[in-house]
């Protein structure tokens, strides 16, 4: 079982944390991975693209010039697709895009980001957070101590935290989520992943030996 360092707000080494081998230290899905990022892209799109097909465009339905005698090609209506303005054929129309993974799949998922990044070293613990009042500064005084300051950050609380959050928010680079909002896309992105003792607790407790 590995285990990492805790680190105070201060960024001083306080006390050393074990990591769950069923959470940290897994081999690495990668079929898992891929359907976890390509199902939480897909996800992001809109799904509001669209084009005018030839009976939608506003446009003369007439014929355009008669069929012989004038030596150029048989032509239609104007709407044609063939013509610059008409209409668009087989074009993309709105439609729902959405993927839902099975829960096994997800876990697994995000069970291998965590486990490259454990093994990678990108896995750090501070102290519980608790503000009173956002204060940008200790957060950004706290990635500066740990040399994490010029990286993406996932930062990962035990629960919805709106002082941290609102902390973390003008810092370039800082990601805040609560561990049950957490997806492997949000890891993989992120350059260091960042627990709370309560979010690292939590989520030993949640995903750990399943």
């Amino acid at each position: 079982m590995a285990t990492v360092d805790i680190h105070s707000l201060e960024g001083k080494v306080v006390g050393k944390a074990d990591l769950d081998d069923g959470v940290f230290g897994i081999e690495p899905s990668e079929g898992a991975i891929y359907q976890a990022v390509k199902a939480y892209r897909t996800n992001q799109r809109q799904g509001t693209a669209a084009t005018k097909t030839r009976a939608e465009v506003f446009l003369s339905k007439r014929k355009m010039y008669r069929q012989k005698g004038t030596g150029r090609s048989r032509a239609g209506k104007a709407s044609s697709p063939i013509r610059v303005g008409g209409g668009v054929a087989h074009g993309p129309q709105p439609r729902f895009y959405a993927e839902r993974l099975p829960k096994r799949v997800r876990q697994l998922a995000l069970k291998s980001a965590l486990s490259l990044k454990a093994s990678s070293g990108d896995v750090k613990v501070v102290e519980d957070i608790n503000m009173d009042k956002p204060q940008t500064r200790t957060i950004a005084e706290l990635t500066r101590a740990m040399e994490i300051d010029q990286a993406r950050t996932l930062l990962l609380t035990d629960s919805p935290d709106v002082n941290v959050a609102k902390s973390c928010r003008n810092i370039s680079g800082m990601e805040v989520r609560p561990i049950g909002l957490v997806c492997a896309y949000d890891v993989l992105l992120a350059d260091s992943v960042v627990f709370t003792q309560g979010a690292l607790d939590r989520a030993q407790s949640i995903w750990g030996g399943s």
